[in-house]
């Protein structure tokens, strides 16, 4: 199964899924980034929201949720 380090280095099970070999990586505003950086499981969350966004504004496809 794919895995990713997570919080103090340990590798977090992703499942199925094919991730990119590079990844995204953008600035935000200050209060973005702290409201984010206060989400439990941070990389899992940016992920979903990242992708759900994609899937509904890039890709046309309807959000399962």
């Amino acid at each position: 199964m794919p895995g990713i380090k997570g919080y103090e280095g340990k590798f977090v099970s992703l499942g199925e899924v094919s991730l990119a070999d590079k990844a995204l990586s953008v600035r935000v505003e200050r209060d973005i980034d702290t409201a984010v950086r206060s989400v439990p499981n941070r990389a899992e969350w940016l992920r979903r929201v990242i992708t759900e966004a994609a899937q509904r504004e890039l890709l046309n496809q309807e959000v399962k949720g």
